[in-house]
């Protein structure tokens, strides 16, 4: 037993202390929030950080119970339905973090671990393509830094924050085909699988470059093209084993007769404008947007691609000087192009040729999967990103070459990452330190008793503050009406909220609170064991008649606690 323990320490401790650096590097990166990862949330509080963040205790919570995070009666009560979790593969890793220091640090630490895996996944692909050596810190700091990462860590939407994968990938497609061995060429299938269960869109791209990379190799290498071929059959396999299972789990949360989450396949060319892609959000610093989701929407989402021109200029001048390299640029052209979308966007609408709009890649694909909803194709360019940086550390490495003495080159390649991740940090639209967000729960919640909680204004404006009630729920553990996202529309529970909300004409819900007639108290009062108005959401929503005039008619004074409104019908 000792020796078999023993080897496999021996095996670990080399790639613990390659990647302890980088973990240190994501700390440092996420402060002040890394340290205070059990009372805040990396994220900003008016963005998506609440819905990913309680998944983190929905995860655990349901397999501690002995079910399936799948179906549950915790949402979208009272009756409950089949949620997927998006990012469970995240809360299952983080499974006994969950346990030990619970949600907030788990999710916390998923964000700063896929940092440092980034960073490490980033130096090992810049190790296969421009050799060992100083410069390839530089590629794992221009990956972790990537202002699109710093964006999404900033959206909240953890699932896209795990960028390592498809660097992982694109590291184990280049060892694979030069290599030849079995083992090689599983741990392609492994890493394949991992990133497209990870996200479907990360999954995609990496499938389509590693595809264009075996093409590549086979007219180079035709003499050894059939034992390639056994290797990615045996690859695929493996990554299909992953994929398909999962794959199945999330069409049935989706298909599902009360499913949660619905998607209606109508609505893609409308959510394709709303997440359109203009080509100049490649190379504009600062704040460029392709759609400005704040201005347009009240959406504060916000997302960039920027490769920054640091890392452009180190990576051309790669290509300049070794020819060997320029293929990888080839590669990143098609996955920058795959980013823009279905068709061209420019200067906030369609660039139109003769009446018609120009139909890029991407809509090739979107044809080919019509039941997909591919509708965030930016995601696609961060086969771009992970190239980029890699080809960047080949600039560094002809840049140090002309520098002999050891301290200077030293000095000098921490000046080029200090460079890059600077751009990333502060050129970008990306906001740095981080945002992070309150994870403290009012104590009030925790004597919620039995019932439902109702928590209310259903929305404030078009952003997800209200989505805090998710978070809330890990602490009074109690059903709750709404679903991913907490909206007046949203909720499944009609006879209660028909005294809440309105219908227009085309079927839009505006939030209009009147008091409750006594059939609709009834309900309440049946199935809810508290409702909290929340008094600060109540005036920024600019809700007119005022819930508390509207609740206090059905069921009396509230109760004044810690700046919440209660009542217990």
């Amino acid at each position: 037993m000792r020796e078999p323990l023993a080897a496999a320490l021996r095996l670990l401790s080399p790639w613990l202390r390659r990647f302890l650096p980088w973990l240190g590097f994501a700390v440092a990166l996420t402060l002040p929030a890394s340290l205070q990862i059990t009372s805040v949330l990396i994220g900003d509080p008016a963005i998506d950080v609440w819905n990913h963040a309680w998944g983190y205790w929905f995860v655990p919570n349901a397999l501690l119970d002995g079910s399936l995070p799948l179906h549950t009666p915790l949402v979208g009560g009272p009756k409950g339905g089949v949620l997927y979790f998006i990012d469970t593969p995240g809360a299952l890793a983080m499974l006994p973090i969950s346990l030990l220091l619970g949600p907030a640090a788990a999710y916390n630490l998923a964000l700063i671990g896929r940092i440092a895996l980034a960073g490490l996944a980033g130096n090992l692909l810049a190790e296969e393509l421009t050799g060992r050596g100083r410069h390839t810190w530089l590629a794992g700091v221009a990956y972790a830094t990537t202002p699109f990462l710093l964006c999404e860590l900033a959206n909240g939407i953890s699932e896209v924050c795990a960028t390592q994968w498809l660097a992982f990938t694109v590291w184990a497609g280049v060892r694979a085909m030069r290599r030849g061995g079995r083992r090689d060429w599983a741990l392609l299938g492994l890493l394949q699988g991992l990133t497209t269960v990870t996200t479907f869109y990360y999954g995609l791209v990496s499938a389509l470059m590693v595809a264009l990379m075996f093409a590549g190799w086979v007219v180079r290498h035709r003499d050894r093209a059939l034992t390639a071929l056994k290797g990615a059959a045996l690859s695929a396999g493996v990554a299909l084993t992953l994929m398909i299972p999962h794959w199945l789990v999330f069409r049935y949360s989706l298909a599902a007769e009360r499913a949660l989450v619905k998607r209606d396949m109508r609505l893609n060319m409308q959510l394709m404008a709303h997440n359109a892609v203009d080509p100049r959000i490649y190379i504009t610093p600062g704040d460029f947007q392709s759609v400005d989701l704040a201005e347009l929407y009240a959406e504060p989402f916000v997302h960039t691609a920027y490769l920054r021109w640091t890392v452009i200029a180190l990576a051309a001048l790669a290509a300049w000087r070794r020819p060997r390299l320029r293929r990888w640029m080839g590669l990143a052209a098609v996955c920058l192009v795959m980013g823009l979308g279905p068709f061209v966007w420019w200067g906030g609408d369609w660039l139109m040729l003769g009446g018609m709009m120009l139909s890029l890649p991407f809509d090739w694909i979107r044809r080919l999967l019509p039941q997909v909803a591919i509708t965030h194709p930016l995601r696609l360019s961060l086969g771009a990103q992970i190239l980029f940086a890699a080809l960047a550390a080949g600039g560094a490495a002809v840049v140090l070459e002309r520098i002999k003495d050891g301290r200077q080159q030293l000095a000098a390649a921490l000046g080029l990452c200090a460079l890059v991740a600077m751009e990333g940090m502060f050129g970008s639209s990306a906001r740095w330190p981080l945002p992070r967000s309150d994870a403290s729960v009012p104590d009030v919640f925790a004597t919620a008793g039995e019932g439902m909680v109702l928590e209310l204004p259903a929305e404030v404006g078009r952003g997800m503050k209200t989505s805090r009630y998710f978070w809330h729920q890990t602490v009074h553990e109690r059903p709750i009406p709404y679903t991913p996202d907490v909206r007046a529309g949203s909720a499944r529970d009609p006879a209660a909220f028909r005294t809440f909300v309105q219908r227009g004409d085309g079927g839009a819900t505006t939030e209009a609170p009147r008091p409750p007639d006594a059939e609709t108290a009834a309900h309440i009062a049946h199935f809810y064991g508290m409702i909290v108005l929340h008094p600060d959401f109540e005036a920024e929503a600019g809700i007119t008649p005022s819930y508390r005039t509207a609740l206090t008619s059905a069921f009396g004074a509230p109760e004044e606690v810690e700046g919440v409104l209660v009542w217990r019908p």
